[in-house]
């Protein structure tokens, strides 16, 4: 089983070489999954910025993808939702004129502002059910992790991008929604560049999947997506 996956993004998909550590986690097991990636992205744009910058668009249409992921910016949904449900409908509509399918890549909150959680669950949410894409619901993830342990600090410096563990979870999400299977048991160890970007003890990284499992597979359930 190989999967062909799109990222479309910024900052919040490049960032610790998420997709890359995405990778890492399919090929540390034979599970009888295989993965290729590619990203789109740009430092602090949206969906809109995607939407009108021509190598988004040939990207989409540059190869047989399966599935396609859509980062907006972190606060879009909050602050321009008109904006966020327009251009994440024109482009999952090319998306699927390739044949391939939607993900939509939910955010987390800003650090000092965690009660927006529920606004970027709700924004993302309704427009997974009304386009009948799949949801991954990195942010709802990481609040789920919070709410276990407080000192499990995920955000990087400035408290909005992920730090590499928090990025490392959010793997562990995508990979959780892309082969409906738990990470559980993969390493927590990834080394990229000849360098070591995370390197977790055994149980924090059993937390970790677990919670990404235990939410993808109730989201799914709830959001009836078919995976």
């Amino acid at each position: 089983m190989t999967l062909e996956v799109l990222f479309i993004g910024n900052s919040h998909t490049y960032l610790n070489y998420m997709p890359q550590m995405l990778l890492a986690l399919v090929s540390a097991e034979d599970r009888g999954f295989e993965l290729d990636v590619d990203q789109c992205t740009g430092e602090g744009v949206g969906l809109e910025w995607h939407w009108n910058n021509p190598p988004s668009r040939d990207a989409i249409r540059g190869n047989r993808w399966d599935y396609v992921v859509l980062q907006d910016r972190s606060g879009g949904p909050l602050e321009e939702l008109a904006s966020f449900e327009r251009y994440a409908g024109l482009l999952d509509e090319e998306i699927r004129k390739q044949g391939a399918k939607t993900i939509f890549y939910m955010t987390w909150a800003n650090r000092i502002r965690p009660e927006t959680q529920s606004g970027l669950a709700a924004a993302y949410g309704k427009l997974t059910q009304e386009l009948g894409a799949i949801l991954a619901p990195v942010g709802l993830v990481w609040e789920a992790v919070h709410r276990l342990d407080p000192d499990f600090d995920l955000h990087l410096q400035d408290g909005r991008h992920a730090n590499p563990i928090g990025s490392y979870l959010t793997a562990c999400v995508f990979y959780s929604v892309l082969f409906n299977t738990s990470p559980e048991g993969l390493p927590g160890t990834f080394c990229f560049k000849g360098k070591k970007r995370v390197d977790l003890d055994k149980d924090e990284a059993l937390l970790l999947q677990k919670v990404a499992w235990q939410m993808v597979s109730s989201i799914s359930d709830c959001l009836d997506i078919g995976f």
